[in-house]
């Protein structure tokens, strides 16, 4: 997108909307690759989780705007809903009837569903991504927990914790799977401002990094 080009509207209007989540994205990326740099995978790994879902966002707002931008104003109400629920619960306003009427006015909204918005656009195939990395960094589950163990020689039991850089190849990973998720995004932000110099530039990255992706996969292990 050029610099001197304007976009105006609201916020969730397309253009607008897909600029801000440029910016939040830039922002995961250059953290996420931070993170990455000290060994810190499950830092990159929750960072990367986020620009997921921003590219799953971006895709939707691609291929079907009109279902995007429904999604993120239900999620928006349905966040305020949810705020106001928890005050009246918690007892911490004294005026409770008119918290309780503007829950009423919101009707029956929900919050943004990664699965949905990925249905919405092509990255839809990503969703296990988002799902594993879920479940390997950003949650406090077994399998991310059990990265912070070290798992004695009989494989069954454990001895000690695990501190310090990730494994190399490990970071690599995640670095990779950087990739697949920021490429789609840059090129449905640049198609949908129709930014062609710098849209052709992002599948000139894309063609080099096929080859690269390619490679990788025939090196891991069979699972």
């Amino acid at each position: 997108m050029k610099a001197s080009q304007t976009i105006t509207g609201t916020p969730f209007e397309r253009l607008p909307m897909a600029l801000l989540l440029l910016h939040r994205s830039c922002a995961q990326l250059q953290g996420a690759i931070l993170m990455a740099e000290r060994g810190m995978d499950v830092e990159a790994r929750t960072l990367a989780r986020g620009l997921l879902e921003n590219a799953f966002l971006m895709a939707a707002l691609h291929d079907n705007p009109d279902a995007a931008r429904k999604v993120m104003w239900d999620d928006m109400d349905a966040a305020k809903k949810g705020q106001a629920k928890a005050i009246i619960k918690q007892g911490l306003s004294a005026d409770i009837d008119k918290l309780q009427a503007a829950v009423a006015s919101f009707g029956k909204v929900t919050n943004a569903s990664p699965a949905e918005l990925a249905e919405l656009g092509p990255l839809n195939k990503l969703y296990l991504l988002y799902r594993v990395m879920s479940d390997d960094a950003v949650h406090p589950s077994g399998k991310s927990l059990r990265r912070h163990m070290k798992i004695a020689d009989d494989g069954k039991s454990w001895n000690g914790f695990l501190v310090g850089p990730e494994n190399p190849e490990k970071i690599a990973l995640t670095l990779d799977q950087l990739l697949m998720i920021a490429i789609p995004l840059g090129v449905a932000f640049q198609q949908m401002v129709s930014d062609t110099e710098n849209n052709s530039w992002m599948g000139e990255i894309s063609e080099r990094y096929q080859p690269l992706r390619v490679a990788r996969e025939a090196a891991e292990p069979a699972a």
